[in-house]
């Protein structure tokens, strides 16, 4: 039988095909292109959704088991809901590639969602009941119903595609409904969340009042802050006004975040070792200037910039994804020991990523402001981006090894 730490293991790998994708994607726009690629949009699929949904959904899933379920009801019922969402995943990453969206990625793409909606329904069946009175399971609730409400985007795809086609402005709204509420709500409260748990271990107790006032301070920042996904599609004032009520709310919910849990952090913070430390203090810049991004872009000056260039939206998305999502998993395997992260291969996965953003966010500039365009700028960014595969290998390499050596030392001493 496998442990919760050997699922998050295979979630890892996920993330090491998600890296390879990407280094080959990039290559395709290079010199240096190995060919290997027949369809460049198909395995851009493939990419994406290895990403979000074999990475990051395996990786919360994992972890809000270990925290909130009891290790029989894993064995008894996680178990098949696990091995069902792989067989979803390994159907995508074979069809994707191949045929891109068609019957058979769109079945096993379907088949997830209603995998999904089963795990959902165990979490909340499946807690134990001294923790369902807590913050932390409150936030995993509403990140959860989050991740089921955007799935109205995929299922109403194939609807727009029958009947209005993919030139529609719809197919496009549909595809930004479900990003927006898959990574500024669902991804965001489970990190919440699942650090709250942490923190309410702690004898300080989180303040009710300030943490109320940021959950319903948040629920506005997600609702209104979806409508900076519309500005592509319109310019009128409205939604200008309800994007920015949105950042507003949500900056304010933050506040009183900090406020509710500033002295169990505190002391979490305290006890933390270095590398640990680091980690966090990157993760809450990366975070607040996620924010500053979301913010400048209910601007219509930052708006049109953003509409007009792909590679805006891309390195945003890239940010939030790759350096605060993908490394707060990181972090928290890390903290339970359920991987082994040197500084090595966390040095080379944060030179990786600010590299390939700066390249990005470069390349957006020299087409938006006329800046000098780097020679080999591609190149670059496709090197830069194969560093991803080699500290996730790394990482991987010397979480197994450390555990085949826990495994001999346990036979020799039994």
């Amino acid at each position: 039988m496998m442990t919760l730490k050997q699922y998050f293991i295979s979630s890892f790998l996920y993330l090491l095909v998600t890296a390879v994708l990407g280094f080959f994607l990039r290559l395709e726009a290079t010199p240096l292109e190995l060919d290997v690629i027949n369809h460049y949009n198909y395995v851009v699929h493939a990419h994406s959704h290895v990403a979000l949904l074999g990475w990051v959904y395996l990786g919360l899933s994992s972890f809000i088991v270990y925290f909130f379920v009891l290790e029989s009801k894993v064995k008894k019922h996680y178990t098949k809901i696990f091995w069902a969402t792989q067989a979803c995943l390994i159907g995508m990453l074979i069809a994707f590639p191949i045929q891109g969206y068609a019957l058979v990625s769109i079945t096993f793409s379907t088949l997830f969602l209603l995998v999904s909606y089963v795990f959902f329904g165990f979490i909340l069946k499946r807690t134990q009941p001294e923790f369902k009175s807590k913050k932390s399971f409150l936030l995993i609730k509403h990140a959860l119903f989050y991740m089921v409400l955007s799935s109205i985007g995929p299922w109403a795809l194939g609807v727009i595609m029958t009947t209005l086609g993919k030139a529609s402005m719809w197919y496009k709204l549909a595809i930004y409904f479900y990003l927006h509420f898959q990574y500024n709500a669902w991804f965001i409260l489970a990190v919440i969340g699942l650090l709250v748990f942490i923190l309410e271990k702690y004898q300080f107790k989180i303040e009710t009042q300030s943490f109320t006032k940021f959950v319903y301070l948040f629920h506005i920042g997600i609702l209104g802050t979806f409508f900076l996904s519309t500005l592509w599609a319109s310019s009128h004032w409205t939604l200008y006004l309800f994007s920015n009520l949105g950042n507003l709310s949500l900056w304010l919910g933050l506040f009183y975040l900090g406020k509710s849990i500033k002295k169990p952090t505190e002391f979490f913070y305290g006890e933390l070792p270095p590398q640990s430390k680091f980690i966090l203090k990157f993760l809450g810049l990366v975070f607040i200037l996620k924010l500053i991004m979301q913010t400048l872009s209910g601007v219509p000056f930052f708006a049109e910039i953003a509409t007009a260039n792909l590679d805006v939206v891309i390195g945003y998305l890239h940010w939030f994804f790759l350096g605060f999502v993908s490394l707060f998993l990181v972090f928290l395997a890390s903290y339970l020991n359920w991987i082994r992260l040197s500084n090595l291969s966390l040095s080379l996965y944060i030179i990786a990523f600010l590299t390939t953003e700066f390249l990005i966010f470069y390349r957006a500039g020299s087409a938006v402001f006329s800046w000098h365009y780097l020679p080999h700028l591609n190149t670059y960014l496709a090197l830069a981006s194969f560093l991803f595969s080699a500290a996730v290998l790394i990482i991987l390499y010397q979480t197994l090894l450390i555990r085949k050596n826990q495994n001999q030392l346990t036979s020799k001493t039994a």
